[in-house]
């Protein structure tokens, strides 16, 4: 839903297309699509609404959904829960709750959603009479486990304790998403270059001394950009 008018209206949350987001966090673009604007499955011969995972800053278009760095932050901790077993069902119930009782719409976006991360869930539990959360502190999959340093290292919090930035690298890597600096889009973060450019240079057959000469870059910083996107893409 971006329009060329709009800028105002995105300047400093970043805006991600879904193709776009679902190729920076490595998820399949069907996935991302029933995550961001739910999905219609059948029951008993009925079709029944599968609601979202997450509440968007900038609303839904069926045909041109963008998503913040705040979203893009919630749906990196969703993929996280999921690779650890943890249903979509399961999920959906926790951000609900979750946003209830933190007052956010972008639950686990919240640096307090983990660091306080026992005690939320349990208030989870008790508030939806089910155990079930329990079992995602006490399983072989301890919350700390799920939540461990390809996250919050990796991830700066604000003032009020919402994702910022995030270093997919970790934060002693050279690339960052920053939604205050080229629209939150993968940058070298010592010369605010898209990693996208530097790679589609490379791609079409640029040497990466050239690239280097023409943008006054270090030729190891321009070797891992190129590697991130090929990452990416693999």
């Amino acid at each position: 839903m971006y329009k060329q008018g709009d800028t105002l209206t995105y300047f400093g949350k970043g805006i991600y297309t879904l193709p776009t987001a679902a190729k920076i966090l490595k998820i399949n673009p069907q996935k991302m699509r029933r995550w961001v604007n739910g999905y219609t499955f059948y029951k008993n011969k009925v079709s029944q609404p599968g609601k979202p995972l997450i509440n968007i800053e900038f609303g839904r278009d069926s045909s041109d959904t963008v998503i913040s760095f705040l979203d893009l932050a919630e749906l990196l901790f969703i993929s996280k829960f999921i690779h650890y077993g943890i249903s979509v069902q399961k999920i959906r119930k926790a951000a609900n709750t979750a946003s209830k009782i933190l007052k956010t719409d972008h639950p686990f976006a919240l640096q307090k959603m983990y660091t306080d991360g026992r005690s939320i869930f349990a208030e989870l539990a008790q508030k939806e009479n089910d155990t079930s959360f329990l079992d995602l502190l006490d399983s072989q999959y301890e919350l700390r486990e799920i939540i461990d340093s390809t996250l919050l290292g990796c991830i700066d919090f604000n003032e009020y304790n919402h994702a910022k930035r995030w270093w997919p690298l970790g934060k002693e890597g050279s690339i960052v998403l920053d939604p205050e600096r080229n629209m939150g889009q993968p940058i070298l973060n010592k010369y605010n270059v898209r990693t996208e450019l530097l790679y589609g240079l490379f791609r079409t057959n640029h040497s990466i001394s050239e690239i280097c000469d023409w943008y006054e870059l270090d030729e190891n910083e321009v070797i891992v950009a190129i590697e991130y996107e090929k990452g990416l893409v693999a």
